[in-house]
Formats: structure tokens, C-alpha cells, sequence
């Protein structure tokens, strides 16, 4: 089994761009293209990264517990940003592009790293 996660982002480009950043500094990237349109809705930029994950740095001190929180926190608001969809249906909506189980995971606090 591969160790690559590949991983596509769709969204305003401006938050796709600052998506793409924070998800790159959780990958040792083999690969990173974009940006392209989207292709069911004008407007949207769409990005693809390959790569693996970064090995798990050493226990958190006190203090960088909770500012790592505050982290997640916006990593989660950004995922929201990136999956709200302008039909009025989120991410189960028919006419936008399918939301991978891994984003449905992370807006749940459910996606985990392998060990």
C-alpha cells in the first residue's frame, strides 16, 4: 500500500490558495499543480497535491496544546469555507463536484493520521 495521499482542493481562489499552504505544511509534497479553473462552477480554482505525510513532531509543550487547538480550529473554518456550497445544499449538493470522506471526516474532528 502507497504512502501517497493525494489530495484536491476546490474553492475562491484566494482561500484555496491559503488551503493549499496550510495543507502543504502537513505534506512532504511529491507534487503540486494548480491553479485551474473548476470545472462544474465558474469561478472556483481547483488544486491537486501529492505527498506524504510528515512525521509526527514531539509532544506539544502546555502552551503549544492550545495554540495548536486554535490551529485546528481555523484549519476546520477554512475545510467550511472550501465545502459551502452556493446551491443552497453543502456538501451532499447534486450539482457540485463530490466531497472526498477525508474533508467529511476533518469538519466531523474524525480524520485521523495513520500511525
Amino acid at each position: 500500500m502507497s504512502e501517497l495521499l493525494d489530495v484536491r482542493v476546490i474553492g475562491a481562489p484566494e482561500v484555496a490558495e491559503t488551503a493549499v499552504a496550510r495543507v502543504g505544511e502537513l505534506l512532504d509534497l511529491d507534487r503540486l499543480h494548480g491553479p485551474y479553473p473548476s470545472r462544474k462552477t465558474q469561478g472556483l480554482a481547483r488544486y491537486y497535491l501529492t505527498g506524504r505525510l510528515r512525521q509526527a513532531a514531539p509532544p506539544a509543550l502546555p502552551g503549544e496544546l492550545e495554540r495548536l487547538k486554535r490551529e485546528v480550529a481555523a484549519l476546520r473554518a477554512a475545510l467550511e469555507l472550501l465545502t459551502t456550497c452556493q446551491h443552497g445544499h453543502g456538501l451532499d449538493c447534486p450539482r457540485c463536484e463530490p466531497v472526498p470522506d477525508l474533508v467529511r471526516q476533518a469538519l466531523a474532528g474524525e480524520a485521523v493520521r495513520p500511525a
